[in-house]
């Protein structure tokens, strides 16, 4: 006799080989203490200094399934898609949902030796522990362990085949620049759509939602990568504070009701996190809280939208690329409170597309630029790819959600491996940035 489906089997992988070990510990804890019922499977990769366990959740605080697996490399693609396979295998449902847990990566600082090279001379052990701290270490990470992780270069990037190809570089600055664009996803989004792809033959269907506990994963770049994979994202284009989010009333909305579709379970998660942070602001740089969820099926307008003020910028960039300092230069001062608070979104290399859009439909002289930003915040209004949006802080009001890659002259060269994401490819976005280097360097 076939098993009976279950409604929703969700998936919790917590890379936490590092020194978000006792946060990950709490974040399983709550995810347990929810529970599995027959109609709610809830299963959790913890990977931590002192090896791995597998579960599936039982009754309220107690596994009905606990795999100690040892050593383990949460930071290995190949491993996260074992784990999803061993998962959604044996806890069979009408929908998936798979959510990453993750500082950058569960990988080990000799990891980084075996790959070779040295870390990024990009990044200071001052500036990685800064963000480090505000990242996901919030008061409970002592500041030796947050200056011993910012002395472990490349720590920020996703998955450690990307750690592995940023320090075979042989010249320093494109190490640097592959780093930085780790963070901001052009490596890393080539591996998560590996990832998602290949989960979803496993299930024989798109992934119903994909969770990126992780710090600034809402990208253009990442969602129209996934997009054919998975059917909703739910990511945040900031930091992810320590305490990560709320799993105990997330997935207990879930428990009581699950036939809860996709679409609104992505709601809820935007819903239950900002009320969370609302309630429980970040004691550090005033709360980095953001969060989107996104209906994959509806990117490519978006995706148009954005090409479209590329396209525009490029075509006029001689007389718009100081249009285009100024909107990123006032979205900076805004979002840091004049410089009171740090700059966050990684030095700002990503920049919330809905922000940019708005001042560049007020402030430049171009009808054409104006209608296309214009155009861009149009499809950034609720009813199309943006589903729920939410966050903390009035310097964030009025943000669109979802970032992009939008590196300023003279901060960074534009990452030669940035060419390589399907959302360069497919729009004139890659060109529209070298033309605004070009023209202010």
């Amino acid at each position: 006799m076939m098993e009976q489906k279950a409604q929703w089997t969700i998936l919790v992988y917590i890379a936490a080989h590092n020194n978000l070990e006792q946060l990950g510990r709490r974040s399983l804890a709550q995810i347990l203490d929810v529970g599995s019922t027959p109609q709610l499977k809830l299963a959790a990769l913890y990977d931590g200094p002192h090896g791995a366990t597998r579960t599936v959740a039982g009754e309220p605080g107690q596994p009905a399934i606990e795999e100690p697996l040892g050593d383990f490399d949460s930071g290995d693609p190949d491993t996260l898609l074992e784990t999803a396979r061993w998962a959604f295998e044996q806890c069979l449902a009408e929908r998936y949902g798979l959510v990453l847990w993750s500082h950058g990566s569960g990988w080990r600082p000799e990891d980084r030796d075996r790959a070779g090279g040295d870390a990024p001379s990009a990044w200071t052990p001052e500036a990685l522990a800064r963000i480090a701290r505000q990242a996901r270490g919030d008061d409970a990470v002592s500041h030796s362990e947050l200056v011993e992780r910012a002395g472990q270069g490349g720590r920020l990037a996703l998955f450690r085949t990307t750690l592995a190809r940023i320090l075979r570089q042989d010249d320093p600055a494109e190490r640097a620049i592959c780093f930085d664009d780790g963070s901001g996803h052009s490596l890393d989004t080539l591996e998560l759509e590996r990832v998602v792809r290949e989960v979803s033959e496993v299930i024989g269907q798109p992934l119903d939602l994909l969770g990126l506990d992780a710090c600034v994963m809402a990208t253009l770049e990442v969602a129209y990568q996934v997009r054919q994979h998975v059917r909703y994202l739910v990511a945040s284009e900031e930091l992810v504070p320590g305490r990560s989010w709320p799993y105990d009333t997330i997935l207990g909305a879930l428990r009581s009701a699950p036939v809860t579709s996709a679409r609104d379970l992505a709601a809820l998660v935007v819903q239950h996190y900002v009320d969370y942070y609302n309630a429980n602001p970040p004691p550090l740089n005033g709360g980095d809280v953001t969060k989107v969820a996104l209906d994959l099926a509806q990117i490519d307008p978006l995706i148009r939208a954005a090409g479209g003020l590329g396209k525009a910028l490029l075509k006029e960039m001689d007389g718009q690329a100081d249009y285009l300092w100024a909107a990123q230069r006032e979205t900076q001062a805004r979002e840091t409170l004049q410089g009171k608070r740090w700059n966050n979104k990684f030095y700002y290399h990503l920049w919330d597309l809905g922000t940019l859009a708005a001042r560049l439909g007020e402030n430049s002289d171009s009808a054409a630029v104006r209608d296309a930003a214009r155009g861009v915040k149009a499809a950034l209004e609720p009813g199309g790819a943006v589903i729920a949006e939410g966050h903390h802080g009035d310097w964030f009001d009025g943000i669109g959600g979802v970032s992009i890659y939008a590196v300023p002259p003279g901060v960074q060269r534009i990452s030669p491996y940035y060419r390589e994401v399907a959302l360069a490819r497919d729009t004139r976005w890659s060109e529209m940035l070298e033309a605004y280097h070009q023209t202010l360097l």
